[in-house]
């Protein structure tokens, strides 16, 4: 069975770039993996409220609240294993689709 990712990112063309690139990579390696998409903390808390996630992929800076601040809150709950906030490639796209560059 396929791993369950949560990925926070508030923009969904940001979201596709990412489940598209990490769900290509694992399917070469035969690997599954499930997507679970929060565009906001409030939706996060929700999806881990939910439970059966294995990781989570979020964003630091989200529109209701702060990345790094939910990092602190699912490590205190022992939620998850495997996190990851992803600062630097979320800005990276940002900078390049504010450039002009497609999302998709």
């Amino acid at each position: 069975m396929g791993k369950r990712i949560l990925l926070v990112e508030e923009y969904v063309g940001f979201r596709r770039v990412f489940t598209h690139a990490i769900r290509e990579a694992l399917v070469d390696e035969g690997l599954g993996v499930a997507f679970v998409e929060a565009g906001s903390l409030a939706e996060a808390h929700s999806r881990l409220r939910e439970g059966g996630l294995d990781a989570a992929l979020i964003e630091v800076t989200i529109p209701d609240g702060n990345g790094l601040g939910l990092v602190g809150e699912i490590r205190a709950m022992g939620a998850l294993s495997k996190l990851a906030p992803m600062p630097e490639a979320m800005d990276a796209i940002r900078r390049l689709t504010d450039a002009g560059s497609s999302e998709e």
